[in-house]
């Protein structure tokens, strides 16, 4: 799309040179392009390593409380402590129910009561060295919680930027539009080839296809009923500056498949009721099959 309208230009750069602002839109918008590029780039980055650690750190939590629960509501009921014996009697299917923000809570319990009762708990294997190994849990765990969101927030601002971009550059090829009427009699031969290579913006469409997969991203489950709104900022239309929408649903398996997209770069925004928004950037390159797995944070 873009890169068709810029190679052109300097194919034909002793053309170009001669009119109007011609040469300073084109460095302005090659500038662009190489700024949209970059930040595409980022937007790929998927935040499933984030969450797959999380999920990795979450489970190691939940063995090593559950099981300095056992061991803590032994002691209590050995020395008829019911007090502290309601405090921490709780099993690893307990843990595993626990919100993630009370199970790190309910953690930070045990830790605490077994430190309270340190001096006593050495025959129940719990130690100095064995608390330390499960407030570093703690910690470690604790640390994740927000690591996802933020990595959403992140792809946000750069969709807001790369949205800002694409309006730039149309505006600017707008301008490369208008000089290039100044020639439309004189260099006819140019002036159709130039017209031919904006034309691939605005209608060549190209038989490719999108595959999708969206799922919980705490428990891996495919979502149902997630809707997809897929945008280009520019093409797919008659107008270059004109966004033009599809929407999708997903599948009982959390997909959804596109068979006909443009080349160029796409906005995807994920939403449904209970999750947090996301949205990510896709780049749809001439026959290559672009595949998108996104997954959804609990709201």
């Amino acid at each position: 799309m873009y890169i068709t309208t810029t190679a052109f230009s300097d194919n034909n750069a002793s053309i170009t040179a001669s009119l109007p602002n011609y040469t300073s839109n084109l460095t302005l918008f090659k500038g662009i392009c190489q700024e949209i590029q970059v930040i595409g780039e980022k937007q790929k980055i998927d935040n499933k390593g984030i969450t797959e650690n999380k999920n990795q750190l979450k489970a190691n939590l939940i063995v090593l409380a559950a099981d300095n629960a056992r061991k803590l509501t032994t002691f209590a009921r050995f020395t008829n402590n019911l007090t502290l014996q309601g405090e921490v009697n709780y099993s690893e299917t307990d843990f595993k129910r626990f919100s993630e923000t009370a199970l790190r809570d309910y953690a930070q319990i045990v830790y605490d009561r077994a430190q309270s009762n340190i001096e006593s708990l050495g025959q129940y294997d719990i130690n100095v060295r064995s608390q330390e190994t499960l407030q570093q849990a703690i910690n470690a765990y604790n640390a994740t919680l927000s690591a996802p969101r933020i990595g959403t927030n992140e792809k946000t601002q750069a969709t807001k930027k790369l949205s800002d971009l694409f309006k730039s550059a149309d505006k600017i090829l707008s301008d490369m539009d208008a000089a290039v009427e100044i020639v439309r009699l004189s260099q006819p031969e140019f002036y159709r080839g130039y017209k031919t290579a904006r034309k691939i913006i605005a209608k060549g469409i190209t038989k490719l296809t999108l595959k999708g997969t969206v799922t919980d991203a705490q428990s891996g489950e495919p979502l149902k009923g997630v809707t997809v709104s897929i945008v280009a900022e520019n093409g797919m239309s008659k107008s270059a500056t004109e966004s033009v929408e599809m929407v999708k649903r997903t599948a009982a398996k959390g997909g959804f498949y596109i068979k006909s997209l443009n080349d160029g770069t796409y906005r995807v925004t994920l939403k449904k009721a209970g999750y947090a928004e996301a949205t990510v950037i896709i780049n749809v390159n001439g026959g290559e099959r672009c595949e998108v797995k996104v997954a959804l944070e609990r709201a």
